[in-house]
């Protein structure tokens, strides 16, 4: 429950006036329940993200603006408190906050709060379906127990079709500006997000990554895909790319070699996996726990009979295999 304004009341008046204080406390009242979230701030700053609980917002609790403040859903007002921008996988709330996993939690019921953007692994959110991946936790963005009004949590995703895990923005993602390596990050983030989204259109999908030959290792395919979405197309390599196991390949395109140990990956970098047979993926957020988007997973796709898209913080599975290094552009 929200706390009402302390309102101090003449004993006298409120048996001789019981009217003018009826008409006081229920202004009073009604002025309380929306006053919350525009106490410290301008109305209209930026758009909001609605939740599909009808006349819902994502929301700083109170307007705190500060680290370690609650996010919940209230109802939408056009207040600063509900101002949020949308970044190459984030979420910003004013300058330099973040909408955050608290702790970097991985475990369905942990709390959303807000934390100086720093790239850290719970402040990474990818556009799945209608709602917010944090690919860290392998969950969603949620009103918990569909309740309104609450500290919001992360959930499974299995229930984006519903309302309490639905949000939408008028907001748009433009990947025309930033270093290259952000171009494409932008770009692997959003055809994470295509890939979602169209789980009826993944064989068109996969033909375009792969220049009409589906039923391949597509991995380094789509890497090439999305440099070349990004105005960076690979000139060196195989026919229909590059072979990933060839770091030269990328480094004679203009790339910087990064043994993993002891490097913080940036957006954009291509890491490299050790696996049986060779493996790439795009970090679309760097930082010492860099998240990856990446094609070609150990997740069969029901619908091509390939490996599915995936984005996870993942850079090592024990004797599988690890990343050893990265390709960065030459920012």
């Amino acid at each position: 429950m929200r706390k009402l304004l302390p309102r101090k009341l003449d004993q006298n008046g409120i048996t001789h006036h019981l009217m003018p204080w009826a008409v006081v406390f229920v202004l009073c009242f009604s002025i309380t329940l929306t006053f919350r979230s525009v106490i410290s701030h301008a109305a209209g700053v930026s758009p909001a993200i609605k939740s599909g609980v009808n006349g819902y917002c994502l929301d700083d609790h109170n307007g705190s603006s500060s680290n370690n403040a609650i996010v919940d859903s209230w109802g939408c007002n056009d207040s600063g408190a509900q101002a949020w921008t949308l970044g190459i996988g984030s979420i910003k709330h004013g300058a330099n906050l973040c909408l955050a996993v608290k702790d970097n939690g991985t475990t369905v019921g942990d709390s959303i709060i807000l934390n100086t953007c720093n790239e850290a692994a719970g402040q990474v959110w990818l556009r799945d379906q209608g709602g917010f991946f944090n690919p860290n936790s392998g969950l969603c963005l949620s009103l918990p127990n569909s309740q309104t009004g609450e500290q919001l949590v992360v959930a499974s995703c299995s229930y984006l079709s519903q309302p309490y895990e639905v949000w939408t923005s008028d907001m748009n993602t433009k990947c025309i500006v930033g270093t290259e390596g952000n171009k494409v990050a932008c770009y692997a983030a959003q055809e994470w997000t295509n890939w979602q989204s169209r789980a009826s259109g993944h064989e068109a999908l996969l033909n375009t990554y792969t220049d009409g030959s589906p039923y391949e290792e597509w991995c380094a395919d789509f890497v090439s895909y999305v440099y070349k979405e990004a105005g960076f197309p690979f000139t060196r390599g195989e026919t229909n790319g590059w072979d990933e196991n060839i770091a030269s390949n990328v480094q004679n395109m203009g790339f910087t070699y990064h043994q993993a140990n002891g490097y913080i990956p940036k957006p954009g970098d291509v890491a490299y996996f050790d696996y049986s047979g060779g493996h790439v993926e795009i970090v679309v957020s760097g930082g010492p726990t860099p998240t990856f988007v990446y094609g070609n997973s150990a997740i069969i796709d029901p619908v091509t009979g390939n490996g599915e898209m995936e984005a996870n913080t993942i850079a090592s599975k024990g004797s599988e295999g690890q990343v050893v290094y990265y390709l960065s552009p030459n920012y």
